[in-house]
């Protein structure tokens, strides 16, 4: 399954890391853990790519798809690039997920 997500950063231009695969893979058997990478190494994909995988999988089989993903940042300047990163995906493999982004200042 993480062909699919393969193919998205092929389309790109990209290639995933190995730890970013690793993160899919885990999360795909069910298992939890925690991502440490320096800024700017692919943590997000990284964990954003196993509920995409997921969600794929399921809008196959049944073609409804609960919440399933609360994204918290600890800084409000990270919220709109975040965003902008978890959406790109998301309309790109067609999921009817929306991503909203609230901040304290909501």
């Amino acid at each position: 399954m993480t062909n699919a997500a393969t193919r998205w950063f092929k389309s790109k231009g990209w290639k995933p890391l190995s730890f970013q695969r690793e993160v899919w893979d885990a999360y795909l058997r069910g298992e939890s853990g925690l991502i440490h990478a320096a800024t700017g190494t692919g943590k997000t994909l990284a964990a954003w790519w196993g509920p995409l995988l997921e969600a794929a999988g399921e809008k196959k089989a049944r073609g409804n798809l609960p919440f399933r993903v609360l994204w918290l940042t600890p800084l409000r300047a990270l919220a709109a690039d975040t965003r902008e990163a978890l959406a790109l995906p998301v309309d790109d493999l067609d999921l009817p997920w929306t991503i909203e982004t609230r901040t304290g200042d909501t």
